[in-house]
C-alpha cells in the first residue's frame, strides 16, 4: 500500500477483502470500491487483518483499515470460509467469535467517528450488518446480501430475528440476484420498499473477449472455476464427466479452486478413471484466470442455490460459452438456449447431455458464446453496476 489518505464519503464494512494485490478474496468488493472512488464518491474499507494482508493504507486507490482480533495464529476466522457458518463449537469457538465481533465493532466505531462518512455500506448482513446496526452513526446504512448469508438464514432460523433487526436499521438493502430478492421478501416482507437487485461488478479490465483462435488440435477443454464445497456440486460435475468418458466423448477438464472437499474431489477423479483427463488447479490471480477462461471451450458452474455466479459472468466476458443449472442466481446470467445452456440441478446425466451438445456442435457453441458476451456486457459491466450503486449512494447522501 502507498499514497496519502483522503476523506471518505462511504465506509465499507466487510469480513472479506483482498489481502494483497491479486488476491481473489473479496475481489468483487474491491472492484466496486475502486470504481466507485474513481466516480467521485471516495470509499474507505474496514476489513479483518490476516498475516498475509498488507498493512493499513491505500490499496488500489482505496483507503483500507485492517482490524486485529488476535495474534497471527488466532486470526483464522476471516478468509478461511468458516466465519459465515457461525460455528460456535464450545467455549473456545464462542470466545473466538466474541473477540472477532468485539474487535470489529470497536474498529468500525473508531473509523466512523474519525472519518465521519456520509454512508456506511455493510457487505453481508452478518457480521458487517450486525456491526453497522449497533454503531453510533446517524447516517444511512446500506446492507448487501451476497448469498452465503441467505443460506445461513435458511439453515439457522434462530438467526432470523437478528437479521430482521439488521434489515430494519438499513436505509436500503441490495441483493446480487433476483432469486435472493425473492427469498428475502419471502422471509421478511417488510423489506419490499427498500430492496434492489444489483450484482457485484466483474473485473472486465481483466476478463476480456478472446480473439478467434484456430483449432488447437487438442480435445475440447471444459473449465469449472469453483470452491470445493458441497454447495458447488463438484461431485455432480465429475459424474457428468465420467458419463462423457464412458460414451467415448473426447475432452479435457480443469477445476480451479480450493476448499475443504479438495481431497475428496481428488479421490473421485482417480476412482472414476479420469486422472488422465481432469486436472485440479489452485486458485490463480484474475489475469491468469482470464487466460484460463479464454483457453476453455466451455465453462461450467453446477452450483445449487448460488447467490449470483460471478464465474459464469467472467467466462461470458471472455467469450466462452457457459453451462449453469436451474437454481439460484445462475438463472439471472444464463438463459437456456439463448446465451448458454441450463441443466437440471443435481442431475449428472442432464449436465452430461448439455456438455455433449456443446462439444459436438461448434456453431452452437459460437452462437451462444457471442450472445453470452453481449448479455454480460449489457447487464453486468462494471460501468453499469457502479452507476446503479452510485444512484443508491446519491439517494442516501440526499437523506
Amino acid at each position: 500500500m502507498s499514497g496519502a489518505a483522503s476523506p471518505i464519503e462511504i465506509l465499507y464494512l466487510t469480513h472479506n477483502y483482498p489481502r494483497f494485490a491479486g488476491d481473489f478474496a473479496g475481489a468483487f468488493i474491491a472492484r466496486l470500491a475502486e470504481k466507485t472512488s474513481e466516480s467521485g464518491r471516495p470509499v474507505g474499507v474496514l476489513a479483518p487483518h490476516h498475516r498475509d494482508a498488507n498493512p493499513d493504507g491505500i490499496m488500489g486507490g482505496v483507503r483500507v483499515w485492517r482490524f486485529r482480533y488476535g495474534s497471527d495464529d488466532q486470526e483464522t476466522l476471516a478468509y478461511q470460509g468458516d466465519l459465515g457458518k457461525i460455528q460456535l463449537a464450545g467455549r473456545k469457538g464462542l470466545a473466538a467469535h466474541y473477540r472477532f465481533m468485539r474487535s470489529f465493532a470497536r474498529a468500525a466505531q473508531s473509523v466512523a467517528t474519525s472519518e465521519a462518512p456520509r454512508i456506511i455500506h455493510a457487505h453481508w448482513w452478518v457480521p458487517a450488518g450486525v456491526i453497522a446496526r449497533k454503531l453510533r452513526f446517524s447516517g444511512p446504512v446500506i446492507v448487501t446480501l451476497h448469498g452465503t448469508d441467505m443460506r445461513l438464514l435458511r439453515a439457522k432460523r434462530w438467526l432470523r430475528p437478528l437479521a430482521r433487526r439488521v434489515l430494519a436499521r438499513a436505509s436500503a438493502i441490495t441483493v446480487v440476484s433476483s432469486w435472493l430478492g425473492s427469498s428475502l421478501r419471502e422471509m421478511f416482507p417488510d423489506v419490499e420498499g427498500k430492496l434492489q437487485v444489483i450484482p457485484m461488478p466483474p473485473n472486465d479490465d481483466a476478463f476480456r473477449r478472446k480473439e478467434s483462435l484456430p483449432p488447437s488440435g487438442h480435445a475440447p477443454l471444459i473449465l469449472s472455476v469453483t470452491r470445493f464445497t458441497t454447495q458447488k456440486r463438484n461431485t455432480v460435475f465429475l459424474e457428468a464427466l465420467a458419463l462423457l468418458h464412458d460414451q467415448g466423448v473426447a475432452f479435457r477438464a480443469r477445476l480451479i479452486g480450493d476448499g475443504p472437499l479438495r481431497t475428496q474431489i481428488s479421490a473421485q477423479i482417480e476412482s472414476s478413471g479420469l486422472s488422465d483427463y481432469v486436472t485440479l488447479l489452485k486458485p490463480v490471480g484474475q489475469k491468469e484466470l482470464a487466460a484460463e477462461y479464454r483457453a476453455a471451450d466451455v465453462a461450467v458452474l453446477p452450483s445449487v442455490d448460488e447467490g449470483f455466479g460471478m464465474a459464469l459472468v467472467e467466462a461470458q466476458m471472455c467469450g466462452t460459452v457457459t453451462i449453469g443449472v436451474r437454481s439460484g442466481g445462475l438463472c439471472d446470467i444464463v438463459q437456456d438456449g439463448v446465451n448458454g445452456l441450463l441443466a437440471e440441478p443435481d442431475q449428472a446425466a442432464d449436465l452430461a447431455r448439455a456438455l455433449q451438445r456443446l462439444l459436438s456442435d461448434v456453431s452452437l457453441r459460437t452462437r451462444l458464446a457471442d450472445a453470452g458476451w453481449r448479455s454480460a456486457v449489457e447487464n453486468f459491466s462494471t460501468v453499469a453496476i457502479v452507476r446503479k450503486f452510485g444512484q443508491l449512494y446519491d439517494a442516501g447522501r440526499a437523506e
